[in-house]
């Protein structure tokens, strides 16, 4: 349930009422800046108008491998044998009422990649079709406050930190499509690529056809080859789809192949495209979990479902997500909030480590990533 309708209407009423801010490029720094300052966990709005989301798209960069920031097992280490803190919906800020299932925000992105250890975002994509664009926000009107509005400018942050700071291992960007699945045709898949690629070049993206190769299939070139290594993904990013419905399979070619997509998508085991699935229960879905893992691929599971653990301190999701030896752990909450005891951070992480379940013996948290060789 999202909201009582009283507390709906009020909602509506105060949106429509309240003009949109346009921060100037200082302004949206300053907010930045004050969110470093204070570990960011509570930000100012910076939604945008639409004259921003239609915006012309920026330039991308192209990747520039820089062997000043290569780690000692770089050669040796896969993308799969790290354990990462991600955070969901990445870009939320509080509703302007109160509403207890979605009371958390998060700091810019770059505050989240910087000074909170995160090496995974999720945004959440919704269609603008005056601009034939995507912005990101969570439930229109309802609660729609965000740090990037506009997909390219979240986008931006995150290759600022990169760039910034090549030494990193992946960046896991998980997509949500949002709205109608009648955006996510062909043409709609073409338009969300085409911002992407306004940012980064093809080179900065892990790729499936790169990870399948010469294989036959994706799945194929995941459990008997493996995953690329540190040496070959260390500054880049993964894009990867949260959808098992119709833009699904629209991205698949029907259910069939990744061949010139730019994303991963949601997979189960068994399906020609599989490489990365979202299995959000560590505590009930811990036997899924452990085969994906075993099978080789990528694991993307929740540390806590509700905001509701904040305020009662309880880890028992966060322990098992942790145990799992998931790659990807997200949370809303990855740095201290005030009141509250709970937060997450991976255990002698620097911000990453090991995971548990997958990686081999010599593996450590600094040869994953090493804060002294982020930069060179």
């Amino acid at each position: 349930m999202l909201a009582r309708p009283s507390l709906l209407v009020a909602l509506l009423s105060l949106v429509a009422c309240s003009p949109a801010p346009s921060p100037t490029d200082a302004a949206a720094d300053a907010v930045a800046d004050s969110a470093r300052e204070d570990d960011a966990s509570t930000v100012t709005d910076v939604a945008v108008t639409d004259a921003s989301s239609c915006a012309p798209l920026p330039t991308p960069m192209a990747f520039v491998r820089n062997a000043a920031v290569a780690h000692g097992m770089d050669d040796t280490l896969r993308m799969n044998h790290l354990q990462a803190k991600a955070t969901h919906n990445s870009y939320h800020l509080r509703p302007r009422v109160d509403l207890p299932e979605w009371n958390y925000e998060h700091a810019p992105l770059e505050v989240q990649l910087t000074a909170q250890g995160v090496r995974g975002v999720e945004l959440d994509l919704n269609y603008n079709a005056r601009c034939n664009r995507f912005e990101v926000f969570h439930v229109a009107a309802i609660d729609d406050r965000t740090t990037c509005r506009v997909f390219a400018d979240c986008l931006l942050a995150i290759r600022g930190f990169s760039q910034r700071n090549p030494g990193h291992h992946p960046i896991f960007i998980h997509v949500e499509p949002k709205g109608s699945e009648g955006n996510y045709s062909e043409a709609g898949f073409a338009a969300i690529e085409r911002e992407i690629l306004s940012v980064f070049d093809r080179s900065w993206i892990i790729t499936p056809d790169e990870v399948r190769g010469a294989s036959a299939s994706l799945s194929e070139a995941i459990t008997t080859r493996g995953w690329p290594t540190l040496a070959q993904t260390r500054g880049r990013v993964l894009f990867y789809l949260d959808n098992t419905t119709a833009p699904r399979r629209t991205y698949t070619h029907g259910e069939r192949d990744l061949e010139g997509r730019l994303m991963f998508v949601d997979s189960r085991m068994g399906e020609p495209f599989a490489g990365v699935m979202v299995l959000n229960g560590p505590d009930t879905q811990r036997a899924e979990i452990a085969a994906a893992l075993a099978a080789g691929y990528i694991v993307r599971t929740r540390a806590d479902s509700n905001p509701g653990v904040a305020m009662t301190n309880d880890r028992a999701q966060l322990a098992a997500a942790l145990a799992s030896g998931a790659q990807i752990v997200s949370t809303d909450f990855p740095a201290r909030i005030a009141g509250s005891e709970y937060f997450v951070e991976v255990p002698n992480g620097t911000p990453s480590r090991c995971s548990s379940v997958t990686a081999p013996a010599g593996c450590t948290s600094a040869a994953i990533e090493d804060p002294t060789r982020l930069r060179p």
